[in-house]
């Protein structure tokens, strides 16, 4: 596996740890407990030094300048802060947030037509706050694809704070004709499935986009399915935006992407590029919250 990707980077969280956090949050409130992960932040920050590098040449690139310190240290906040709202929302924990859904035509005719799109969604923000809307309204039921195989802890964590989540998890790494058939028969009984695509699995097939300025891979499997599901393709961003509010915003893509058998490469890169360009409006607007603490880009990476 190349050293490179973000499977390679060690789980630094600890499941243990993380259930302390949601613990004292629902003995303190969730505004007491972000106040406590400002050391959680700065220690990472501190013994962190392959996920510094990264987040300084994320930070160099979408900020336009040379991030200093308080840069890094206020993503890795944020980051802490978005980990603890995930885990306050699976756990049924998190009345206090404040979730502003921006729809828009086109999309909330497909949520409240019963039928199911795909949900493109990324490590920007908290995704899992979807989740919370979607609790909160019947116009987005959510299941969400993830690889079991990847991030154990992560997985066993979902399973222990809400084994009804775990449960309507999709298994990536299901083979092909397996996976495909789980999500049809999620598509047809109206639920949206919401994928991650802005990282790559290791090595599976992935395609070469233009973001924040340089060479970044993608993975092809989302424009993939798209092309063999022919269901309409959404992206949702769940951004935070300080105290307890995270704007929600949902773009449409793409009513069905088609393509012939040889020209599925090509198409795919068309609509990964078209992906790029919307994520990168959306960390340019909130460039702290966005987490892939590993070597993103295929170009030089900046001096940390």
């Amino acid at each position: 596996m190349n050293a490179n990707t973000w499977q390679s980077q060690p789980e630094r969280g600890s499941a243990f740890w993380i259930g302390v956090l949601v613990r004292v949050a629902r003995l303190l409130g969730r505004s007491a407990t972000c106040s406590l992960l400002w050391p959680i932040a700065l220690y990472f920050v501190g013994t962190g030094s392959a996920a510094r590098r990264a987040a300084h040449d994320y930070l160099r690139r979408v900020l336009g300048r040379k991030p200093n310190l308080w840069d890094v240290a206020r993503m890795f906040h944020t980051f802490a802060v978005c980990t603890l709202d995930r885990f306050l929302v699976l756990s049924g924990n998190a009345k206090s947030l404040h979730t502003r859904p921006h729809w828009i035509p086109a999309v909330e005719a497909i949520t409240r037509s019963g039928n199911g799109c795909l949900l493109l969604v990324s490590h920007l923000g908290s995704f899992e706050v979807l989740s919370h809307l979607s609790s909160s309204t019947k116009h987005v039921p959510l299941r969400v694809l993830l690889d079991r195989a990847q991030g154990r802890m992560l997985t066993n964590l979902f399973e222990h704070l809400n084994p009804d989540f775990a449960a309507s998890i999709i298994d990536a790494g299901l083979p092909g004709p397996q996976l495909v058939l789980a999500m049809r028969e999620a598509l047809d009984s109206g639920c949206n499935i919401g994928i991650m695509a802005d990282r790559v699995r290791g090595s599976e097939t992935s395609v070469d986009v233009q973001f924040l300025g340089g060479t970044a891979r993608l993975p092809a499997a989302p424009w993939n399915l798209a092309i063999v599901l022919k269901v309409p393709v959404v992206l949702a961003f769940a951004i935070y935006r300080g105290g307890r509010t995270y704007d929600i915003y949902f773009e449409m893509l793409s009513e069905r992407i088609e393509s012939r058998r040889d020209e599925r490469a090509a198409v795919s890169r068309r609509w990964a590029q078209r992906y790029a360009n919307a994520l990168e409006l959306r960390v340019r607007d909130a460039p702290y919250n966005w987490f892939n603490f590993f070597p993103f880009w295929t170009d030089e990476a900046a001096d940390d």
